[in-house]
Order: structure tokens, then sequence, then C-alpha cells
């Protein structure tokens, strides 16, 4: 697994929020795919229309990682100015100046949006993979996952379906 800590400065995300159930206690893979299939163009471009550019990607965050719950949240956002935001048409989430560790995810990860769609079973993409290895190798440096802050999916523009795709996972890390 590629990681490395970084800190980063406070952010704000704005977008549209989901309460799905877990499966054997982790993250719903088939119900997150299926939250981004479901994303029409018009939330897109709204999306798109309150963007600061701070991060220059769509972002999904999951508060999975919270204390044991029957449930999760699930937002699909991108980086926003807090003041820029219609709290009845868009949840807001901020986050602090924190230190995060970093997973580069590198493959295709459409298959298994497209896999909902057909409504077919689907082998877990990257991401999908990289979430459910988590071994945290950073415990060997004193840090352990913040638990009081949930993870952030970064998704930059390009084709999803290429082997070559990158994206991020930032896993909030914190002194122990």
């Amino acid at each position: 697994m590629n990681y490395k800590i970084e800190e980063k400065a406070a952010f704000a995300v704005g977008g549209y929020l989901q309460e799905m159930p877990k499966i054997e206690k982790n993250e719903n893979f088939y119900e997150i795919s299926h939250f981004w299939s479901n994303l029409t163009e018009n939330k897109m471009n709204q999306l798109m229309s309150v963007t600061d550019g701070t991060i220059q990607c769509l972002l999904g965050i999951s508060d999975s990682n919270k204390a044991q719950r029957e449930s999760f949240n699930y937002l699909i956002g991108t980086s926003v100015k807090p003041r820029d935001i219609k709290m009845d048409s868009l949840d807001l989430i901020q986050f602090p100046v924190s230190d995060w560790a970093v997973v580069e995810c590198v493959g295709a990860i459409s298959a298994g949006v497209t896999a909902v769609d057909d409504k077919q079973p689907f082998e877990p993409n990257t991401l999908m993979k990289s979430k459910m290895q988590m071994s945290a190798p950073w415990n060997n440096n004193g840090l352990v996952e913040n638990t009081e802050l949930p993870r952030v999916e970064l998704y930059p523009m390009g084709n999803m379906e290429s082997e070559d795709y990158r994206c991020e996972l930032w896993i909030p890390i914190k002194k122990y």
C-alpha cells in the first residue's frame, strides 16, 4: 500500500448526503455505487457551481469509521467556501487542520458503478479493495486513525475505466 502522511489545511465540503446501512460492520459498496450512478446532471452542475477549487476533484466522504452503528453517512461533494452554500440544498462538512494518511489507489474504479446500474454482482474496484485491506501501517509510527473525522475519497477528472486511473483515500490520523 502506497501512502504518505500529510498535514492538510482546513477545508469544507458541500454536497449530497445519504444515510446507508452497513454490511457486516463495513461500508455498503453497493449502495455507495448506486448513489454515485444516480447523481443527475443537474446535481453535478449544482456541485460544480459552488466549488471553490481548493481541491480539484469530486469527493466522497464516509463516516463509516465512527463508533459502531448499523448505518453510516456518505456525501458526494466538492470543496466549497461555507458561506457559498445554501443549507436547504446541500449538506456541509467542515474539516479542521489535521494530519492524513494519503493512500494512492491506481486502477479502474468504474466497474462497480456499471455493475450496480445493471443490477449485477461486481468485483470490488481498486479503491474498495484499499478500504477493505486497511492494515494501518502508520500505527508503527505512533499514529492511529482519528475517528472523529470522516474519511475522504478524491476522484480527479479522467478515465475511470483506465488501469492507470489514480484516485486517493485520505484517512484522518492522530498521535496516540
